[in-house]
C-alpha cells in the first residue's frame, strides 16, 4: 500500500473518531457557557488548558518518541510496556508537586487533588494513543474518543444539574472519568493487538534503554509542545488581565468552537501522517515522503480558501448566534483571525515533520520559542490599547512567524533551484 492510500484509510478513520466527539463537544460549548456564564466557562477553560499544557510537558515527549521509534523496535510489546512504565513513573514523580502548586494558586485542596488526578490519567491516556496509532489501529480510536466525549459531556451535565457540587468539581470529575474509561479501552485493544502479533510470546526483550532514548529525542519536543500550546493560550491570559473575564469568556467560546470545529477536519491529517511517515523514513523513502507532504499541503490550502468563503457567507453570523454573542464586526473579525491562525498552525505541523524525522528537536524548540516571545512582546507593547482584536492578532502573528521560520530553509532551497533553472534556459 503506497503512502497516500494508507493515509486516506487512516485519515477517514481518524476523521470519524473526531467527528462524533467534536460534534458533541461543539454542542456542549454553548450549553456550558449558558450553564456557567461567560465568567465560569472562561475560568474552567483556563484551569483545564493549564492542565493540558502540563500534560504536554509530561507526556508529549513520550508520545512522540513512541511513534518515532515503534517501527524499529524488535519486540513491540516489550517496547510499549517500557514506554508505559516511563510514563507512569513520570506522572508519579510530578503528582504531588502539581497538587501543591494547584493548591497554592487556587487555595482549594479538593480542586488541587482533582487537577493532579486529571493530569495523571490524561497523561497515561496520551501515552496509550500513540501505541494504537503506531499499530495502525485507527478504527479503535473512533470508539475510544466516543467513550471519552460522551462520558465527559453526559457526566458534566448530570453533575451540574443534579448535585450541589461546585461547577469546577463537576467538570473535572467528568474529565477524569472520561479519560479513565477511554484509557481502559485503549489498554484492552493494545493487548489484543500484541496477542495477534505474537509479541506477548516473543521472549526477545527490547534491549535499548528506552528512557534515555526517549529523553534524548523527546525532552526538547516536550518543551516545544509547551511553547506551541502557549501560543494558543497566552492570548486568553492577557485578555483576562486587561479586558476582564466577560470579554475573555466570549473570546474563549469563539476560539474553542472554531478551533475545535476546524480540528474536526484538519487534525486527523497530522494524527495519521506521523506513523506513516516514520515507517516510510525507516525504509529510506525520502523522495516519496517529500511528494506526499507537498500534496497534503496543497489540499490544506484549498481547504482554507473554502472555509474562508463559507465563514463570510454565513458562518460568522451562525457562530455568533449559537454563542449568543453580539453580531458586531469586531467579533466577526475575531472569528476569522482565529480561522487563519488555526490553519497556519496546522500547516506548520505538516512542514515541521521533516525536522522531527531528522531528530532536529532543538531547532524546532528554538523556532517556536522565538515565535512565542514575539507574541508576548506584541501584547506588552499594545497592552494599553483597548481593542479586542489585538489578542487574536497576536495568536495569528506568532503562528505565521513560526511557519516562516521553519519554512525558511525550504524557501531558500526553492529559490536556488528556481534560479538555476532560469540560468540554464
Amino acid at each position: 500500500m503506497d503512502l497516500f492510500s494508507r493515509f486516506k484509510k487512516d485519515y477517514f478513520n481518524y476523521l470519524v473518531s473526531i467527528i462524533l466527539p467534536a460534534l458533541i463537544s461543539g454542542i456542549s460549548i454553548p450549553v456550558f457557557k449558558h450553564l456557567l456564564g461567560a465568567k465560569g466557562y472562561g475560568k474552567f477553560s483556563i484551569w483545564f488548558n493549564a492542565i493540558l499544557i502540563v500534560t504536554a510537558i509530561l507526556s508529549g515527549w513520550i508520545a512522540q518518541s513512541i511513534i518515532r521509534f515503534f517501527p524499529q523496535s524488535e519486540n513491540k510489546h516489550s517496547f510499549s510496556r517500557k514506554a508505559i512504565l516511563v510514563s507512569l513513573k513520570t506522572q508519579l514523580v510530578f503528582f504531588f508537586p502539581v497538587l501543591i502548586i494547584a493548591y497554592f494558586i487556587g487555595h482549594d485542596i479538593f480542586l488541587a487533588i482533582l487537577c493532579s488526578l486529571v493530569l495523571f490519567v490524561t497523561s497515561l491516556q496520551f501515552t496509550m494513543l500513540p501505541i494504537i496509532q503506531s499499530g495502525f489501529l485507527s478504527k479503535k480510536i473512533i470508539t475510544s474518543e466516543t467513550i471519552r466525549v460522551f462520558t465527559y459531556v453526559g457526566g458534566a451535565i448530570l453533575l451540574l444539574r443534579l448535585t450541589g457540587l461546585s461547577y469546577l468539581y463537576s467538570l473535572f470529575i467528568s474529565v477524569f472519568a472520561s479519560y479513565f474509561f477511554s484509557m481502559l479501552f485503549l489498554v484492552n485493544q493494545a493487548t489484543k493487538f500484541f496477542k495477534a502479533e505474537d509479541s506477548l510470546k516473543n521472549i526477545k526483550t527490547e534491549k535499548v534503554d528506552v528512557l534515555k532514548k526517549f529523553f534524548n529525542y523527546g525532552a526538547l519536543l516536550s518543551l516545544w509542545f509547551v511553547f506551541a500550546y502557549m501560543i494558543s493560550y497566552v492570548d486568553k491570559l492577557f485578555m483576562f488581565k486587561y479586558s476582564g473575564a466577560e470579554a475573555q469568556g466570549n473570546y474563549q467560546a469563539i476560539f474553542d468552537l472554531i478551533y475545535r470545529g476546524l480540528s474536526l477536519v484538519i487534525s486527523p491529517i497530522v494524527t495519521s501522517l506521523f506513523p506513516i511517515l516514520t515507517a516510510a523514513y525507516e525504509k529510506k523513502n525520502k523522495g516519496e515522503i517529500r511528494k506526499f507532504l507537498k500534496r497534503i499541503i496543497i489540499y490544506e490550502l484549498w481547504a482554507f480558501l473554502i472555509v474562508s468563503i463559507l465563514y463570510w457567507w454565513f458562518g460568522a453570523d451562525l457562530l455568533l448566534f449559537i454563542l449568543k454573542i453580539p453580531k458586531t464586526e469586531n467579533f466577526k473579525l475575531i472569528g476569522f483571525i482565529v480561522v487563519c491562525g488555526t490553519f497556519v498552525l496546522q500547516l506548520s505541523a505538516l512542514v515541521q515533520k521533516r525536522f522531527e524525522l531528522q531528530l532536529k528537536s532543538f531547532f524546532l524548540l528554538l523556532m517556536v520559542a522565538i515565535a512565542f516571545s514575539l507574541q508576548v512582546i506584541f501584547y506588552f507593547v499594545f497592552k494599553n490599547y483597548d481593542n479586542p482584536l489585538l489578542y487574536p492578532l497576536g495568536f495569528l502573528l506568532a503562528s505565521l512567524f513560526y511557519l516562516f521560520l521553519i519554512s525558511f530553509s525550504e524557501l531558500i532551497s526553492f529559490s536556488r533551484s528556481a534560479k538555476i533553472k532560469l540560468q540554464t534556459k
